[in-house]
């Protein structure tokens, strides 16, 4: 964490802890303004943010100008994190830390940084500092109790093949390349979880740890669901689309340094549009992302 990240996380973490007691037994939000962006404080090495399901369009903040960018909503995410967040507290007593934009894609992009994120939007620019302040907050709340852990920027995904794309800083064409080549320092040292791979209970390797048996898509997997990269599918195969992680898993990951790894985890269309998938989905998450942290960070919550 650098200096300045550093000290904006403490400011923040002041107004994170003022309102957690009060807060942290229910869905409790903590807002300023105009409720663009929602923070729930967690109480476990776990932060979720979901930055592309708001959808806020105020009048006096314009729709972006940008051309070609995308400005679709990742629908139902939102919904999902929460329901994520309902279910780790039923198994383990304990809640993630839950960042929310509410303001719809075509007014701010929080996944950005802030001159493609606002456009040059005042109001715009500013809910995008707190979408990014309250996520240090949270890491700074959980580097001082548990000393490490795990940051999630969750999404959805419209590509034609229903499968999880779980991003790690590695484009599709780097994933197809052997093993011996990804676990080469030229790869790790870029990695949104440079700091689980060299400090893993398991002494595990980063393509054991990205594809290999305790994988998160590996997990996935083992749940019934298509995931890439993971033990049956390495890699995005060629002509496929894939989202290998974007500004939040590279600002906010051990990309950089610090002891909080961050994963990207992009969610198919059709698990999301079925009120009955997305249940089981986010159950299934919210199972596998505690099984992680047990795994790989021996943080036991049960």
């Amino acid at each position: 964490m650098s200096i300045i990240k550093y000290f904006t996380a403490i400011i923040f973490l002041f107004i994170s802890t003022s309102v957690q007691a009060q807060e942290i037994t229910q869905r409790g939000i903590y807002s300023k303004g105009k409720d663009y962006i929602e923070y729930i404080p967690g109480n476990m090495p776990l932060i979720i943010s979901i930055p592309h399901d708001g959808d806020l369009k105020p009048k006096d903040i314009p729709e972006r100008p940008c051309v070609n960018c995308a400005k679709n909503r990742d629908i139902h995410t939102i919904e999902i994190g929460l329901e994520i967040r309902k279910i780790v507290f039923q198994n383990t007593g304990r809640y993630p830390f839950i960042i929310i934009n509410n303001l719809h894609r075509t007014r701010l992009d929080p996944n950005r940084n802030v001159k493609e994120a606002a456009d040059g939007d005042f109001k715009a620019g500013k809910a995008w500092e707190e979408f990014q302040s309250y996520i240090d907050s949270a890491e700074a709340a959980i580097l001082r109790q548990f000393g490490k852990g795990l940051y999630i920027d969750l999404h959805g995904h419209r590509h034609p093949l229903s499968q999880i794309e779980i991003g790690y800083l590695l484009s599709a064409d780097e994933l197809r390349l052997d093993d011996s080549f990804l676990n080469s320092e030229s790869f790790l040292e870029f990695s949104s979880i440079r700091n689980l791979i060299g400090s893993n209970v398991k002494g595990l390797t980063y393509t054991d740890i990205i594809r290999g048996q305790y994988s998160l898509g590996n997990l996935l997997e083992e749940k019934g669901y298509l995931c890439v990269p993971s033990m049956k599918k390495p890699y995005p195969l060629e002509g496929e689309s894939y989202f290998s992680g974007g500004y939040n898993t590279t600002r906010h990951g051990s990309s950089q340094g610090g002891t909080i790894d961050g994963i990207q985890i992009e969610l198919d269309e059709e698990h999301r549009s079925s009120p009955t998938k997305r249940a089981v989905l986010a159950k299934d998450i919210a199972m596998v992302l505690v099984e992680y942290l047990e795994i790989h960070y021996s943080i036991v919550l049960k």
